[in-house]
């Protein structure tokens, strides 16, 4: 079957990715008429419409969709370098430290409303701890890479539970930031980790024909001309920075790095100069409807997205983990 051009996949997300942004600015607990929100965007006042419209909403649906965009392209990344469809950002301790960060943050300086960038810092001291454990003296294995991560992710975690079990008065705000959700955005706080998640998908970009290499095996890369280590320890920093910069905004979204990845390979196949830009849309679409939905849940009200995607995106996940499963038993 015969795939469509890239130019006509880019057209069709962007085009639904403006629909989404509509639809998320018209969409909340306070009704305002879709003409009013066309005046107000075109128009920025004073009214209450246009704070609603350009303080409380926009802000809110630009950070899911660059949440949604930095989660999509780094799963893309670890797919590659470990070579799974089944990885994730998450896959190397980042959640894990960046819980821990936000727990220390919480109990020790609870005043100076630094969860967000203390996840952000404890998220790559986690990938960094994982990354030098596994190379030790010699060359990063992906596979000791993974063994690292999930160790360092199991003593954070642990680190983190003892905390959080010392001061109790915290569990509800640390449960809640772990959830995931995007709430109380304004544009200064978006700069920042705006800025770092355009600056790492672009860096990511020229890599990908080294990532193409990378799903044939190491050996052919190296054949290729790829400069294994060199682009490995690359590539994993640039997805440790925007899974970073996700948390930053966010807190922890699951799901969403492992399935749009794997949505869009299936839609337009391997090739990353394809896969990388269509993922970020396709994941910016994603997170922006999955967030207008949990702002204002029917019959709710307001509930975490990380809800939201761990029920779309997790039943996925079993289709996609016992289709592997089925592939393993049908080579045997």
């Amino acid at each position: 079957m015969r795939r469509p051009g890239l130019t006509a996949l880019l057209g069709i997300l962007l085009v639904l990715l403006g629909l989404s942004i509509v639809v998320g600015v018209l969409w909340g607990p306070t009704a305002i008429p879709p003409l009013q929100v066309v005046d107000t965007l075109l128009h920025p006042n004073q009214s209450i419409n246009s704070v609603i419209v350009w303080q409380i909403r926009l802000p809110r649906v630009a950070a899911a969709a660059l949440v949604g965009g930095a989660l999509a392209i780094a799963g893309t990344v670890m797919q590659a370098l470990l070579k799974n469809p089944l990885a994730d950002p998450y896959i190397v301790g980042a959640s894990a430290g960046a819980g821990l960060g936000a727990i220390l943050a919480q109990d020790f300086f609870p005043a100076l409303g630094l969860v967000g960038p203390s996840a952000f810092v404890g998220s790559v001291a986690a990938v960094g701890l994982s990354y030098g454990l596994a190379r030790g003296r010699g060359r990063v294995q992906m596979l000791t890479l993974i063994l690292a991560g999930y160790a360092v992710g199991i003593i954070l975690s642990a680190v983190g539970t003892f905390l959080m079990l010392l001061n109790r008065e915290n569990l509800s705000t640390i449960f809640a930031w772990e959830i995931g959700g995007i709430h109380g955005m304004t544009w200064g706080h978006l700069f920042m980790p705006a800025l770092l998640i355009i600056i790492g998908s672009l860096a990511i970009w020229p890599f990908s024909p080294d990532m193409n290499a990378f799903l044939l095996g190491d050996e052919q890369a190296h054949h290729v001309g790829v400069a294994i280590e060199r682009v490995q320890f690359l590539l994993l920093l640039a997805a440790s920075l925007l899974t970073a910069a996700a948390v930053y905004l966010s807190g922890l979204i699951g799901f969403v790095g492992l399935v749009i990845p794997h949505v869009i390979r299936r839609l337009a196949g391997p090739q990353h100069r394809r896969l990388l830009p269509l993922s970020f849309l396709a994941g910016a679409i994603f997170l922006v409807i999955a967030d207008t939905l949990a702002e204002h849940f029917p019959g709710i009200g307001t509930i975490p997205v990380g809800l939201i995607t761990a029920f779309l995106g997790g039943p996925y996940f079993l289709y996609l983990l016992n289709r592997q499963n089925q592939r393993s038993l049908g080579g045997l």
